[in-house]
């Protein structure tokens, strides 16, 4: 018969210790299970209240929470693990307050819908699309609460880039409110893709926000001269995707630029040298950077 001794505890100290340490975690997981009921509670008595109004989500509001539970986050636990379970949190309270519904137009980016299941959680309601197009219908038809689109590239054609769509308005007015995913520093197994989120929403202040601004420009308007008068008239202008489209008099470029500028924004109006009075198509809180996640 095989020796097992060496397979058993040195002394009966080593279980009754594991036996109190487990007790602890139970008691631990129990208070825990105590406030996730007490804000389920609050969230319902603020549903009842009136709560939120017309489109639920508030990226910015979000933001503002996440920042300020990993700044004072000191623990072995990963940061993203707070992520996670904050984004469960605030899926959950969707639910309590009516559900969310979420378009995904995923035709070109087959990792999208991983992306808005990161953000939006599993058990929030998700249609699927083909085309950017048809998931902004869902939002003017309400169909969804929201829409997730691919970032916008160089090499969209007409029918892909939907922000151009955004510059001329309608009802209800849609603007990008977020981007994902909001933590960027991404590991291997996780959707690498960005996303923009769209809704019929005022994008709302985290304190760290950067702004779109869709332009008409001639079709021979350089970068440079894009960049240029943006910075003129007070913008701190970062990335500049020019759609330049041969055989047209209109040409279009989508500037990010930094803060949450307002769509009265007066230095809009002043700027002079485009085809039209730039358009606000929204803005997002700035994601959590490979730099900026706390350790």
């Amino acid at each position: 018969m095989p020796d097992t001794s060496s397979l058993l505890p040195p002394n009966d100290a080593a279980p009754e210790a594991l036996a109190r340490l487990r007790a602890e975690i139970d008691a631990l997981d129990d208070r825990l299970h105590d406030l996730l009921m007490e804000r389920a509670a609050i969230i319902e008595r603020v549903a009842r209240d009136g709560g939120k109004r017309g489109v639920p989500i508030r990226p910015g509001r979000e933001a503002v929470m996440l920042r300020r539970l990993l700044e004072r986050h000191n623990s072995a636990l990963p940061p993203q693990t707070i992520l996670r379970i904050w984004r469960e949190l605030f899926s959950g309270a969707l639910m309590i307050e009516g559900g969310l519904t979420i378009a995904v137009a995923d035709g070109a980016q087959v990792e999208l819908p991983a992306v808005a299941r990161e953000h939006f959680g599993p058990l929030t309601g998700l249609r699927r699309h083909r085309t950017p197009s048809q998931a902004l219908a869902d939002l003017t038809n309400g169909a969804a609460h929201a829409a997730v689109l691919p970032l916008p590239s160089d090499e969209d054609d007409d029918q892909s880039a939907w922000w151009v769509g955004l510059m001329h308005g309608g009802v209800p007015r849609l603007a990008i409110v977020a981007k994902l995913p909001f933590w960027a520093r991404r590991s291997e197994g996780v959707p690498q893709a960005g996303a923009y989120v769209v809704a019929s929403l005022t994008p709302d202040a985290s304190g760290a926000d950067r702004s779109l601004i869709g332009i008409e420009i001639a079709p021979d308007t350089s970068t440079a001269r894009i960049a240029g008068l943006l910075k003129d008239s007070g913008f701190d202008v970062g990335s500049i995707l020019p759609r330049r489209a041969a055989k047209r008099e209109v040409g279009y470029a989508l500037a990010d630029v930094e803060g949450l500028v307002a769509r009265d924004d007066p230095r809009l109006a002043a700027i002079t040298g485009f085809l039209a009075t730039p358009v606000i198509l929204g803005a997002y809180a700035v994601p959590y950077g490979a730099g900026d996640m706390p350790r």
